[in-house]
């Protein structure tokens, strides 16, 4: 089965004009499974050459406003669009109540103008799914996707773990922090997506700091979970320090002690497995 993985989005919070916000996309055989929806992720659709509304899995790592910020344009562009599946949107407790107000609570006038030139409903509402971590929440010919709860302050994230039936295995995390389980739940996986926000040094200088891995805790998890490739993304630190070489020297840290690949998250790169 062809497998890649594409990281759309490599940024975080600030707007950044190199960096788009926090979203990837996993391709396994003719399926497209979106992780997160950050600023301007159906643009980076458009130019990695996928129309939005040929993607009808949407899964949330958490509900921090840059990894969702762009699921109304999401969600409405392919409607217009029209979509020919229902769009399944999955995330942590709350996801169903974030949706549920984002979609048509806020846009009546817009959806009583479209539904005013006979345009149908079907596709505009997606079902929406809270996961329970820890399970296999969903499961088609020749994949599955399973949910762990990681770290990260005061918000519920997850991390997912995506599993061939010819045992690919890619792992999605937002944000958080590497835990012994976690190393066992992803143990020989092909590719990690993993934050990289910043040095130990100047995440000790901001208030959440304590919620993100360093980079030689990035190295340690890579050796200790046997992860044959690290791609970094969510650079932080380049937007408040200035530092646009940061995520390149973060890099350049876990490869003195990691024994795997580490793949320097840019917008649209694509790896294949």
């Amino acid at each position: 089965m062809d497998v890649s993985f594409q990281l759309l989005g490599s940024g975080a919070v600030r707007t950044n004009p190199d960096r788009m916000g926090p979203a990837q996309i996993v391709k396994v055989g003719g399926r497209v499974l979106m992780f997160d929806c950050g600023r301007n992720a159906g643009t980076q659709l458009a130019k990695a050459g996928i129309l939005p509304h040929t993607v009808d899995r949407l899964i949330y790592t958490h509900l921090h406003f840059d990894h969702t910020a762009d699921s109304v344009y999401f969600i409405f562009v392919g409607w217009v669009y029209a979509r020919k599946n229902v769009l399944k949107i999955w995330g942590p407790k709350g996801t169903k109540n974030y949706v549920e107000k984002l979609v048509r609570p806020p846009h009546e006038v817009d959806i009583a103008s479209r539904l005013g030139h006979d345009k149908p409903e079907f596709g505009l509402d997606p079902e929406v799914a809270d996961i329970v971590p820890g399970s296999v929440f969903l499961k088609e010919d020749g994949y599955q996707v399973s949910a762990m709860q990681i770290p990260h302050g005061n918000i519920l994230a997850l991390a997912y773990k995506v599993e061939t039936d010819d045992g690919k295995k890619i792992v999605v995390c937002g944000d958080g922090q590497p835990t012994p389980k976690f190393v066992e739940w992803t143990k020989g996986a092909d590719l990690v997506a993993i934050e990289c926000s910043g040095t130990k040094e100047f995440l000790a200088t901001q208030p959440w700091g304590s919620w993100h891995a360093t980079p030689p805790e990035i190295a340690k998890y890579g050796n200790d979970a046997r992860v044959k490739r690290l791609v970094t993304k969510h650079f932080v630190m380049e937007d408040i320090a200035g530092d646009k070489n940061a995520a390149e020297k973060m890099s350049a840290t876990i490869r003195e002690t990691y024994k795997g690949e580490v793949h320097t998250g840019r917008d649209l790169l694509e790896i294949k497995l």
